[in-house]
């Protein structure tokens, strides 16, 4: 075989080939490889009677030439190495155009993964990997998470044993979650991607995943008769996290000591190709994966790759991720309704003709609140009642059961049994109580204490709905808020509870919301954690800011995220509002202006 050296404008496309479509997108790719790095192959051409060469194999590669040809990336007559074969028949131009098709297989996608997680850890821009690859960058994206799983994993992809769907969702759980689902599946069980999302992502906080010691946990269990660790859970979710979150926290600082770096990762994926092994007498670093279902795995003696900032962030969801970030968590989510519910409580206690009406309506449904069919307490009472920092709208409403308790003689039980009491608000509703001395105590009262506990019980159990939702549409609990004009700005303000809880692109939308970044200045220069530090500072210089104060400390005082109106405000919710006004705001030509115009 001879290769020869023709112009591309001597080229004429093939009359026949077997590939009958070209992706449009892989075809970007290769003019892209071209362009940076050479044509790498040569192709097959014949002679054409009179003038040029047909094109027997490499059409693709022709095409990405045009196309470079046509956006001026390379001129009409660039130089293009050939085969030139001058005896060959239709049947063998055919054969020949079929079988480079066969022969030029893609890469198995493991193969393609560690291939592009190299390239990245060197340097390379997404960009860059694909075009060299020929393919599109979010393809990179998907292949190189696979560079994460485990070496058994790795395997069984290899030889076609893991399908790439279901090694895309095992990329969301840890090495030796991986392993225990591969085993059960070689085992006979059958589970397809979304079923493995759904293992991975929706485990329960059992006591195998505590890594606090148990005696801290002061709630209650589920667990079979025979259970195992793996197999009993906690009942108080939050009271875990926050166990859980501390020991992590603990965990950290010990590392920090002598670690090179500590990074702490609450996502349910880590891509750790972006580290290796440290090598001898190299300083090493921890990375702490904190996953959102409560595990906790701890990785020591890494080493970050040179990868870019750009891929970091672009390559850190998983592409089994089963959706998108939601805007509140789930435990900001309660936080945010627990607040809400006790501003609303204590805004009851102050308008007794709206409690009453609170009243009437519940005793109508025949039900409370929350959906139970006996009084019970709010649930946002019991969220900050062990709280270290209890909201003054809490101590308001203790303070006022307090003493309702001591008129009615009411004391905690004392029965060895009995559960203890979390505040005097739960003495009321959940003490045994003789029922002839609570009638006598009652009957005591004078009209005004009377209408007083009548309007205390009523606040006590009205709170928003469901917890663990937002509410954001026309409730009733959104509707007597409003009524009530509670404002949250006067019951509430950002703290480090509510702020450590966003991501940091959050806590750099809300500095420039709240005008704090008048005094931060450039954002990316801050850790997380120093930018929780700086805002929690800045609004609480800024609560009592005067009318005459600087813009950016109005803004403090003003700002509120959406989740605390009534009722609750999405960020897609605001845009469209937005959009909507500034529509209405358009001038609109009447018909006398029209006609003026005319």
């Amino acid at each position: 075989m001879t290769i020869e050296t023709i112009t591309l404008d001597q080229l004429n496309p093939p009359k026949a080939n077997p590939r009958t479509s070209m992706d449009v997108a892989a075809l970007e790719g290769l003019a892209a490889s071209i362009k940076t790095d050479g044509l790498l192959q040569n192709l097959v051409v014949r002679p054409r009677k009179g003038k040029g060469y047909d094109i027997v194999s490499g059409e693709r590669r022709y095409r990405a030439l045009r196309l470079l040809a046509e956006r001026g990336d390379i001129p009409a007559d660039h130089p293009v190495p050939v085969d030139i074969r001058k005896r060959l028949s239709s049947a063998d131009t055919l054969r020949l155009a079929t079988i480079e098709n066969i022969q030029r297989e893609q890469l198995p996608p493991m193969d393609e993964a560690e291939a592009f997680a190299s390239l990245l850890a060197d340097g390379a821009s997404l960009e860059d990997v694909a075009a060299k690859a020929g393919v599109s960058a979010l393809t990179v994206k998907r292949r190189v998470a696979l560079a994460s799983l485990c070496d058994e994993v790795k395997v069984l992809v290899r030889e076609g044993e893991v399908p790439l769907s279901v090694a895309e969702a095992l990329t969301l759980g840890t090495h030796d979650q991986q392993r225990a689902v591969i085993e059960r599946l070689q085992q006979g069980w059958h589970y397809d991607a979304d079923d493995i999302r759904s293992i991975l992502t929706g485990e329960k906080p059992s006591v195998a995943l505590a890594i606090f010691p148990l005696e801290k946990y002061e709630g209650t269990y589920t667990a079979d008769l025979f259970a195992d660790e793996a197999n009993t859970f906690f009942d108080d979710m939050e009271q875990f996290y926050r166990l859980q979150s501390e020991a992590v926290e603990q965990l950290a600082d010990t590392h920090r000591r002598t670690a090179a770096f500590v990074e702490v990762v609450h996502e349910a994926y880590v891509p750790w190709w972006q580290y290796r092994e440290a090598e001898d007498g190299e300083p090493g670093g921890v990375v702490i994966q904190f996953a959102p279902s409560g595990r906790v795995q701890v990785r020591e003696g890494l080493v970050k790759r040179e990868v870019r900032q750009s891929v970091s962030e672009d390559t850190s969801e998983a592409p089994g991720t089963p959706k998108p970030k939601p805007e509140y968590s789930g435990p900001v989510i309660r936080m945010v309704s627990a607040h809400k519910s006790l501003a609303v409580m204590e805004a009851l206690l102050a308008n007794p003709r709206k409690a009453k009406e609170v009243a009437v309506i519940g005793m109508m449904q025949g039900y409370d609140w929350t959906g139970r069919i006996h009084l019970d307490p709010h649930p946002a009472l019991a969220y900050f009642a062990e709280a270290e920092v209890q909201p003054t709208s809490y101590t308001a409403i203790e303070r006022e059961a307090g003493e309702t308790a001591q008129a009615l003689g009411i004391e905690a039980d004392s029965s060895p049994y009995a559960a203890p009491t979390r505040g005097a608000w739960e003495q009321l509703l959940r003490s045994r109580k003789e029922p002839l001395a609570l009638y006598e105590a009652v009957q005591g009262l004078t009209d005004a204490e009377l209408e007083q506990l009548h309007l205390l019980l009523t606040a006590l159990t009205f709170g928003q709905g469901d917890m663990d939702a937002l509410d954001d549409g026309e409730s009733l609990f959104n509707r007597i808020a409003a009524d009530l004009e509670v404002d949250m700005r006067n019951h509430w303000r950002p703290d480090a509870a509510f702020l450590s809880r966003r991501r940091k692109d959050q806590l750099e939308a809300i500095a420039k919301e709240s005008g704090a970044v008048k005094r931060m200045g450039r954002l990316k220069d801050y850790t997380k954690k120093a930018m929780v530090e700086a805002l929690a500072r800045h609004f609480e210089r800024t609560k009592d800011a005067a009318d005459d104060a600087p813009a950016h400390d109005r803004k403090g005082r003003d700002w509120l995220p959406g989740a605390m109106h009534f009722p609750a405000v999405t960020a897609e919710q605001g845009e469209a509002a937005d959009d909507a006004a500034e529509s209405e705001a358009e001038p609109v030509e009447t018909t006398e202006a029209v006609a003026d115009a005319a």
